[in-house]
């Protein structure tokens, strides 16, 4: 089930769905043709809307691209040689003027089309280090930016060294994926196997909150940034966050510092944070859009279509960000663990609330939910707005209580 509401006193175009948008909301068409890397359903809506020319390169078949648009359904390698063959091989004889990466695994090859095909540039390092948690890491510790203990996962390491560097658990992530995908937390020496996960990176376990900071970036300036609130890790985003001001500034200063480090010329950053009580410690920065269902959110507690502003920031044009939001906006994703669903409860109840303005439960009684590989995976989603942080909270705490996908033969999942 699917549920879109516009929202309350706004009849501006932008909250319609893209493909209903008037042209003239995206100002005169231009020359350009564009190759995306990991598609996005809400970027791929903005190109259509706009009637400019683009053509995909996808790991699954989740899009078709009509003629004469060209649809590739192949690996996102992480072999630079391996992405340089399959654009040889795919697109032997068109020409880009931009390239753009949707997902985390289409950064790397992005970077590196961009340059093959004569495309917009972007450094190609720049790429590398925002899609290997290790050289990003090893790059960062650089330039000061604080950040928990880590080390590279190696077959010659001995397990009690490890745990006397970074303590215990030790947390194991690879290298190059996004929203926890294989993420292990090691409790004990005598059960850690050094360099049996693949390109690792170990690091000491942090226990405290988290958030995230979301900037367009235009020129080498941020033109627009957000601050999001993990109020329940994986499972819900505050969309903005509502920290103190010298959280805030703190915040903001070392997202600052990190994008210029890193020499980020342009596009849209997600960079992660755990909120400490000694302050702020670096986790990650993503040069993509964030997923979590945080790009619903940003249209909604901000007033503007962030798949528009990205695809600006992309395409090197100017766009106008909001100076304030106008909501106090949450996205609740929904996953109950693995198991057999039996009922799901509750709907009725999140459906009178005013303040929803998306819902959509993806599963239904007899289907069988794997458990949870990455954050995201997800059964459904909730979508909510509020005048106020303290109306946001009572929604989403009726939301957590009344709102069950009951499951049975459940198996213990890693975030839960």
């Amino acid at each position: 089930m699917l549920l879109c509401l516009p929202c309350g006193g706004h009849s501006d175009a932008r909250f319609l769905p893209l493909r209903q948008c008037p042209p003239s909301v995206f100002g005169k068409m231009t020359n350009y043709q564009v190759l995306v890397i990991g598609p996005r359903r809400g970027l791929i809506e903005v190109l259509r809307a706009r009637a400019i020319p683009f053509s995909v390169w996808q790991e699954k078949n989740y899009f078709v691209a009509t003629a004469p648009q060209k649809s590739v359904t192949a690996p996102l390698w992480n072999s630079p040689e391996k992405i340089r063959e399959q654009i040889r091989t795919s697109f032997p004889r068109e020409q880009f003027t931009h390239v753009i990466a949707g997902t985390e695994a289409g950064v790397l090859p992005a970077s590196i089309a961009r340059r093959q095909l004569r495309a917009r540039l972007s450094s190609t390092v720049t790429g590398n280090r925002c899609r290997d948690k290790l050289l990003m890491k090893e790059y960062l510790s650089g330039f000061g930016i604080p950040m928990t203990r880590y080390m590279a996962d190696r077959a010659d390491l001995v397990p009690a060294e490890v745990f006397a560097a970074l303590g215990s658990p030790v947390v194991r992530k690879y290298r190059k994926s996004s929203g926890g995908k294989g993420l292990q937390l090691i409790q004990r020496p005598e059960d850690f196997a050094p360099g049996t996960h693949g390109l690792s990176i170990l690091e000491r376990y942090v226990d405290s909150p988290e958030a995230s900071i979301e900037s367009f970036i235009d020129d080498g300036r941020i033109r627009f940034t957000n601050i999001t609130r993990y109020e329940v890790k994986g499972h819900t985003n505050f969309v903005p966050a509502c920290f103190d001001s010298e959280s805030e500034r703190t915040l903001r200063s070392l997202n600052e510092r990190v994008i210029q480090a890193l020499n980020i010329d342009w596009g849209m950053t997600h960079l992660e944070v755990y909120m400490t009580s000694r302050g702020p410690l670096f986790g990650e920065i993503a040069l993509r859009p964030p997923g979590g269902y945080i790009m619903n959110a940003l249209q909604h507690a901000w007033d503007f279509n962030p798949w528009e502003a990205f695809l600006a920031m992309e395409l090197g044009e100017k766009f106008e960000f909001p100076k304030e939001p106008i909501n106090f906006a949450a996205a609740e994703v929904l996953h109950p663990g693995a198991g057999r669903v039996t009922a799901v409860h509750g709907k009725s109840t999140v459906l009178a609330e005013q303040g929803v303005r998306e819902f959509r439960i993806k599963v239904k009684p007899g289907d069988v939910i794997d458990n949870r590989s990455g954050f995201g995976q997800d059964a459904g989603y909730v979508l909510h707005v509020s005048a106020s942080a303290q109306e946001r909270q009572r929604l989403h705490d009726l939301i957590l209580k009344e709102l069950v996908i009951e499951v049975c033969g459940s198996l213990p999942a890693s975030d839960h």
